[in-house]
Order: C-alpha cells, then structure tokens, then sequence
C-alpha cells in the first residue's frame, strides 16, 4: 500500500504541474467539476484492485467506525459494508424537533449519505418504525436489550444479511464489557454468534428454501481500542495497527480526514469534526480466524486471496485460470493507466469482456467442490458491478433523473426525464434510455428516441409518464419506491447498462394530509371540560376537490361540528378546521384515540410528516391521523404563575399549558434584569446550562429569588453543561460520572420513598405507587453522586443488580425558598402523558 502511494504521489506531482500551467490559481467551476471527475475516474479503479468485502457492525446510526472503513473502502478498494443494528430513535436531536421514529427517519437518511461519501454500503436490521429491534434508550446490559429485541429475531437477520453479502472480514465496532452501552454490547455478542451460525446449514434453514447459501466468514477481529468508547479498552492487544492516517494524494486527505467528512453527516448528533493530518493507526484484535494467518499481520485480509489473480490460484480449470489472470492483468493496468481516459476506458471494457467470459465458464463447468463455484461466481459478480461503474466514469458518462413532481397521489401521474450525456473522448453505441417501475404501475414513453450513438457533448433525452395503481402503498422511508432508469450502451464493443436513481424519491402520498394539533391531549378530570382540536388539511391531489373533514370519538364522546366541507383548488393548498370535544361525565381514567377522516372526492385518513433538511434532502412519514387523549386527575393550584427557562431539548411548557397552568418563556433580559417575584415557580430546563450563557451568568440572581421566598427546579444537566459543582446550585451538588453509573435505565424499578410526609410527595397530589407506572424509557439520569448536608434525598431506585441510587430527587431550603433538583426524565414522560409524571411535576411547581 504504501508502494501504491508513493506511484501516486509521483503521478500527482506531473498532474498538478500540467494543471497549474492552464488553470488560474482560484478554480474555476468547470476546473472543479474536472477536477471531480478525475477523482471519481480514481475511486471507481481502486475497487478493481480487491475481491475482499469487510463487515462492520454497529447498533446506532453513527457507530460506524469511520476512519476505518474509509480506508478499507477508499484506499484498499474492500466492499465495505456497514450493518446498524436501530435506526438511533432515542438518541437526541441538535437540528431540530424530530424524536423517536421520526428521529430515526432522520438518523436513517444520514447514515445512508454518510456511506455514500466514502463508498460504504448500509444496511439494518431494524425494518419499519415499530419495529422490536429499537433504541429504546440507554441499557447496561446486553441481556436486557436483547429481551427488547428479540435476540432470535435479530440473530436471523444478521445471518440473512452474512449469507446475502459474503463478507470475508467482521468486525462489532464495540466490545462486550461492563461499563459499554448494553445495546451496543448486544450487537457484539451477536456478531461473535452469526460468524458461526452463518456457516451452519441448520441455522435458519429458511434462508436456504429462498436460495441462500451458508457463509463461513474467515477472520473476526474486535476493535483494540475505541476512539469513540466509553471505557478503557486497555488488556485487549492489538494484533494489527491499520494505518488510517495515511494521506490519499488524489483525495486530498487522510483517512481519518475522510472519514470525519462522513461523519459530519450525522448532524442531529453534532458529529465530525477536524482532524490535523499525520500519522495515526486503528489497532485491532483478531479474535479469531478460519484461515492461517502470517505472522505479523500486514492487512485485514492476510491469509485471504486480496486479488482477481489470487483467485486465479484457486482454480484447476486452465481456461478459467487463464480468464482470471489476464483479467488481473487488465486490472493493473487500468489503474496504472489512470487518468488516461481512453486508455482506461479500453481497458475496463475489456476487462468487462473477460470476466462476463469467465462467469459464463463457471456455469459452464461441472464443480467438485460447489462452494468454490459460488465463492468464485459471488466475486466476480461484484467484480462486473464494479468495471460497469468504472465504465460510466472512464467515458464521462453523465445520467439524471428528474420528475416533473415528486410527489403523486394513488392514480395519479407524473413525468420523468432520464438524460445520458457524455463527456469524454470515447463514443458510445446503441444508446438506449429505458424506465423501470415496480409491479402494476403504467409507463408510458412520452418522447423516447430510438437507440443513438453518442459521441463528446452530446446528450439523448427522454420523457416517461409513470401513474401509480389505485391501491399502491404510500411511501416509506425505509421501502423507497423501486423507480428507476437504465442507460444501455456500448462501448468498445461491449454492452454496457447503468442504473439511474431519480434526483429524489418518488413519494406516493395521501389525497390529504390531515395534521391534528396537537396531536396529544390530557383531560384533567379534576376539572372536566372541553377539549380543542385543530386539523390542518394539506392537498396533495392536483387540481380541485371537495370533502368532509370528521373526527371519529368513542362513543358518548360529543364532537363539534359532526362534519366540516372544506374545498380546496389545487395542490399544496391548506385548509384548517377546529374541532371541540367533550368527553361524557363519569369518564374513566384510561387512554382514548381520536381519529380524523376525511371522505367526499378526496378520502384519507393520514397525516404526511415531511422531513427536511439540507443535508439528507426530503423525505416523508405517512402516519395514521390521530389524537391520543389521557385521561387522569391531576389537582392543579389557582392562578399557578410559572417562568420556565428553555433549552430547547424538551416541551414541558406546552405540557403544562394543557393543564391551564400560565407559563412565561424567560429570556436574557428577564433573567438579568426582569421581575422575578411575579413567578411562583422558576423551572430551568433540561441541559439549558449548556446552551444559555444567560443563564450561568444569572444563577446567583436566581438563588437570590430563591432566598427571598422563591421556589426553583432545575431539571437534569450532565456534568460538562457548564455545571459547576460550587456554584451552580445554593448549595454543592456533584453530578455523577460516568453516566452509566448513575443513572436508573429500567423504567419499571422499584421506587422507594425516603420521606413519606415530605411536602412534594403529597401537596397538593399525593404520591402513590401508581404514579410509578406506565413510566417510559428511564427512570432518570445523570443522578448527583454526592451533594451538601442541606439537600434532603426524597426517593431511592436503582436498576436490576445494583445498589439504589437516591439522588433522584434532592430538595432545600435556602433562606425563605425552595430549591429542587431532579434527575427524573420527567420532561419525556410528560411528552408521553404519564399521569404519575404529570402529579409529581405539578407539585415540584407548587410552592
């Protein structure tokens, strides 16, 4: 490898000097897109030079271990493949107001773009948005997330995706040691079992009735050190130090360079970042391997054939190892011939030629030992994918896909354009544009030509019209519609075709989105009353259309009005109606659904959430259109007067707005200079020490407010959002650290009360047993691990094993006032309408 790069570097040197002399010293933007071919001519080469495909596991979008597969795929030309476990839907969120499924949405749509930027393909185990195989939070243990799970269910589809993609190298981005995340844990331990139950013909014997073969992965390494880990990896010897820092001279970056550049597509977790250049290993752990290995190791691949040619060696048949070699020889010398265009063009058709011939001969000839015939057939499969990539670069083959709307209702139409342009010196023949759609849609050519020769700058168009069958699923993000183009074509002889992906999803959608706010309601049945609805009514429908918008209630349930006409003219206009609900007198505590419909010319039932962001371009959640209704009492104090001071992390004022309370958004200027002693409560917001600077300037004016009568609750911070075990409360409290030793992660756990008279646990709703359940997620986190004699420690939990923890809830006195501090995750069970979490936070508020 290092070889390889010092060719490079010598090429690079004549290359840059060619182009200094005709480009100005500021690119241009046509210099750039050369410049961009180039590169992509070169990352379509290198995976020429590798048969070799590398598995990394993971449970989280973002688990990746970046650096290093940006150098397996990059600059050693491995298949890369990266298995992800959840689709992160408990994670936070630093862009905006997605969470849970939609947050997975969101995680989901970066993770795919961050493996396009550096070549690694993705895949999940996790296949819809209730699925079992969740991030349900965190956990400490692999056996309580595999329970979650299902740990045969995930078993199975990590051994699907093994035998679907044959990788010769695995590697869990995580070790199985106490102090990791359980989940990522659990995604270790069963990596270590499908590298065996992949190769075992009575392991999910299904796969095999659906033409599958079993796989016996040949290395299994474990990471010997984690840039991104939790703990101490130390007592784990690497075998291998793989160097990432490595510089690419073509890309312009290290490995670790490039992988940080994939990273930063994880935005919502606020990944990436820069990284100097310079020397910098990835230490591994071969834990175990099928196959010799020289010692020292010199590539995760020793002991493995690395090349077209070491598959030559594998072979008896003389024509066969014929086919192999000169395809080897083609090989080296298209990438040796790199940036030479036609040179290379030449080349990868020839090579195309040879290794069609050489799987032809596989089929041909009778095996001894069929194994060998699906390994080698598996790999030179991957092989013709590859040189047809190669061929769209070598000849500046340019392809789009672009519709004239994206959006289309069932029945509906829309018009795609598919162009081949080419760039380059080499003609292509027999140039064909074709559209495919799955089952049961129409295509209809609306101008397609006939099949042309293509020769430099020119482009061949043509136009589709695709309509939708009546009863085709709405689009979901994990389902994308099989929509796409092909270009067919020759070059040098050989027939070539290329997928063309559209420039961005085809989404079948409702006739109307009907969006309830909110789209959760509590009902206080201390003080019954009415209930607000607001639909938001969206057309997606093309053209004009009338309906009746309804709110279908449990029966005895009254809802005003029945039914609402509403009309719209065409797409993308907006109708809104309010609905008032009354629920019957003697309404039993419980969960009710409101459900809205719509039925006239346009029919649905549905809510669209479209997700937008720059980064992941849009996409969309079709939901069914419903509101939740907990019902529960909840004694609420009169003419209760509340400053909540936001981080934007939670919603607990809207939570507490629905129970008529008064809630006033503080900002810096109420917080510095504004009247505080109109406020009964002061509540400060999860984390929003770390986000408002304000507010770690107004603390002591805060404890001022404290001590002159008033009552303060501070909502959980971690350790390093700007807390300051001194100052930050009246009195010293420490957060806890690590975080997984102080935190209670089993929501069911026994809670015990150390002061059962105590004021919050009793005024004015009095705290009982009940409260304690149908919690979600957590039982809290980041709990103070040790805290002044003034705080008094109101209750005590713990998870399953472990000792109670009893800073969950710690209140003071200081001087006429109150101060609280929780760890209680109650700003999500309030998100969730908990009704115990909805008791406890109206009395931590009461002063």
């Amino acid at each position: 490898m290092r070889g390889h790069h010092r060719r490079l570097f010598a090429w690079l040197t004549v290359w840059l000097l060619a182009v200094a002399i005709v480009l100005p010293f500021r690119p241009t933007p046509a210099a750039a897109a050369s410049e961009r071919a180039v590169v992509e001519l070169w990352q379509a080469l290198v995976p020429l030079r590798s048969v070799n495909t590398f598995m990394n596991t993971g449970a989280h979008p973002d688990d990746e271990q970046s650096s290093l597969l940006a150098y397996l795929s990059q600059g050693v030309g491995a298949r890369v493949i990266s298995v992800i476990a959840t689709r992160g839907e408990g994670g936070q969120n630093a862009i905006g107001a997605e969470y849970n499924a939609a947050l997975g949405v969101v995680r989901s749509r970066e993770l795919e773009e961050a493996g396009k930027a550096f070549g690694v393909e993705v895949r999940h185990l996790s296949q819809d948005f209730a699925d079992p195989i969740y991030d349900f939070g965190f956990s400490k243990t692999p056996e309580e997330t595999l329970a979650h799970w299902g740990h045969d269910r995930a078993l199975e589809r990590l051994v699907r995706i093994i035998r679907e993609t044959r990788p010769d190298v695995v590697m869990p981005s995580f070790l199985d040691v106490d102090g990791q995340h359980g989940h990522h844990r659990a995604v270790t331990v069963l990596t270590l079992e499908a590298f065996r139950a992949a190769a075992d013909p009575e392991a999910f014997p299904e796969h095999l009735e659906e033409g599958l073969r079993p796989w016996q992965i040949k290395k299994l390494y474990l990471p010997a050190a984690e840039s991104r880990g939790t703990y101490d990896s130390e007592g784990i010897p690497p075998t291998l130090e793989v160097p990432v820092g490595e510089y690419n001279p073509i890309l312009g970056a290290s490995y670790v360079q490039i992988g940080e550049e994939s990273r930063a597509y994880h935005k919502s977790q606020g990944m990436g970042q820069q990284v100097p250049e310079g020397p910098r290993t990835f230490p591994v752990h071969l834990l175990e391997s099928k196959v010799p290995v020289p010692q020292p190791e010199q590539s995760l691949f020793d002991g493995l054939p690395r090349t077209v040619g070491d598959l030559a060696e594998r072979v008896e048949d003389r024509e066969l190892k014929t086919m192999l070699q000169s395809l080897q020889e083609i090989i080296d010398a298209a990438v040796a011939a790199y940036p030479d265009y036609q040179r290379v063009s030449d080349l990868v058709h020839k090579g195309l030629n040879v290794v069609r011939q050489a799987r032809a001969r596989i089929a041909a000839l009778a095996w001894a030992d069929p194994e060998l015939r699906d390994d080698l057939d598996h790999r030179l499969a991957v092989k013709e994918q590859q040189l047809a990539r190669a061929s769209r670069a070598a000849v500046l083959l340019v392809t789009r896909l672009t519709a004239d709307t994206y959006e289309i209702t069932r029945g509906a139409s829309a018009t795609l354009t598919l162009t081949a342009f080419v760039g380059g010196p080499v003609p292509l023949e027999d140039v064909r544009l074709e559209l495919a759609a799955p089952a049961g849609w129409q295509v209809e050519p609306v101008e397609v030509p006939a099949a042309a020769r293509l020769g430099y700058n020119q482009t061949l168009t043509a136009r589709f019209k695709v309509t939708a069958p009546a009863d085709a699923p709405f689009f979901h993000p994990y389902r994308p519609l099989d929509l796409y183009g092909l270009v067919h074509y020759t070059a040098a002889g050989v027939p070539v075709t290329v997928k063309v992906e559209p420039a961005a999803d085809v989404a079948v959608l409702p006739d109307l989105s009907l969006q309830p706010q909110p789209d959760g309601l509590i009902y206080n049945l201390e003080e019954p009353g009415k209930l607000t609805v607001t639909v938001v009514a969206t057309s997606y429908r093309d053209g004009p259309v009338e309906t009746e918008l309804s709110l279908a209630a449990p029966t005895g349930w009254q809802v005003e009005p029945a039914a609402a006409p509403i009309a719209f003219q065409g797409r993308g206009e907006v109708r809104s109606v309010r609905f008032t609900v009354t629920p019957p007198a003697g309404l039993a505590p419980g969960r009710y659904t409101l459900r809205v419909q719509a039925e006239g010319q346009a029919r649905s039932g549905e809510y669209v959430r479209v997700i937008e962001y720059d980064h992941i371009g849009r996409t969309y959640m079709v939901l069914p259109a419903a509101v939740e209704v907990q019902a529960f009492p909840v004694k609420v104090p009169k003419d209760l007067r509340v400053g909540y001071v936001a981080s934007g992390f939670d919603r607990v004022p809207e939570a507490l707005r629905q129970l008529g309370i008064q809630v006033d958004l503080l900002d810096e200027e109420d917080l510095t200079s504004g009247d505080l002693s109109v406020y009964d409560t002061i509540v400060v917001g999860i984390r929003a020490l770390r986000v408002r600077p304000d507010l770690v300037a107004a603390m002591p004016r805060l404890h001022e407010y404290v001590y002159g009568g008033g009552n303060l609750v501070v909502q959980y911070h971690q350790p390093g959002d700007n807390w300051d075990p001194e100052r930050s409360a009246p009195y010293y409290l420490q957060i806890g650290s690590p975080s997984i030793r102080w935190r209670v992660t089993d929501e069911a756990s026994p809670v015990t009360v150390l002061v059962p008279d105590h004021p919050l646990l009793n005024r004015p709703n009095a705290i009982g047993p009940e409260d304690w359940q149908g919690w979600v997620k957590d039982r809290g986190l980041y709990f103070p691990s040790e805290w002044a004699p003034e705080f008094t420690p109101l209750l005590a939990m713990h998870d399953p094993g472990e000792p109670p923890l009893t800073g969950s809830l710690l209140t003071a006195t200081y001087g006429k006032g109150r101060y609280t501090y929780t760890s209680l995750i109650l700003y999500y069970q309030l998100e969730q309408r908990v009704p115990g979490a909805y008791r406890l936070f109206v009395n931590l508020i009461t002063p």
